[in-house]
């Protein structure tokens, strides 16, 4: 009888599976923040923001599930995270501040008015742009490539 072993999983596959789960937790985090945040003023509307969430929770469920595919080398998981995080969730990090600064506002202003919650909404997004393009840049390198081609 012959017993076949599973390929282990490469360095470059581990860490990006780990960032982007640290890309997951950042993306949490910001919600509670946005949400904390909205729900301190006098209008908030707690539905549409219990929408919001839910869909977050969908999102984020459907990728925690595609990274777990991904780590076990499935080629199409790779591919869905790559082009669902590292393009569309990219875009949708970088569009708000780019729309911000190119509606006239200073930088500097935003700085010098920074609130905690701005502070924890912007490192959170930080670390969650950076965390999706390393991960993205990992998931091709060379010995990941492998990987997905053995499977």
């Amino acid at each position: 009888m012959t017993t076949r072993t599973a390929p282990s999983v490469p360095q470059a596959v581990e860490r990006a599976y780990w960032l982007l789960g640290l890309a997951l937790f950042a993306g949490v985090v910001e919600a509670i923040a946005h949400t904390s945040t909205a729900l301190e003023g006098p209008d908030a509307d707690v539905g549409s923001l219990a929408g919001q969430l839910a869909v977050r929770v969908v999102v984020y469920g459907a990728v925690l599930f595609v990274m777990t595919r991904f780590r076990s080398g499935r080629a199409w998981a790779r591919n869905t995270l790559a082009i669902g995080l590292g393009v569309f969730g990219v875009a949708s990090l970088v569009m708000e501040p780019l729309a911000w600064l190119s509606a006239g506002n200073d930088p500097m202003s935003a700085v010098a008015g920074l609130t905690l919650d701005a502070a924890v909404i912007a490192t959170a997004r930080l670390t969650h742009l950076v965390a999706v393009i390393a991960a993205v840049a990992l998931m091709f390198r060379p010995d990941a490539n492998r990987y997905f081609t053995r499977r």
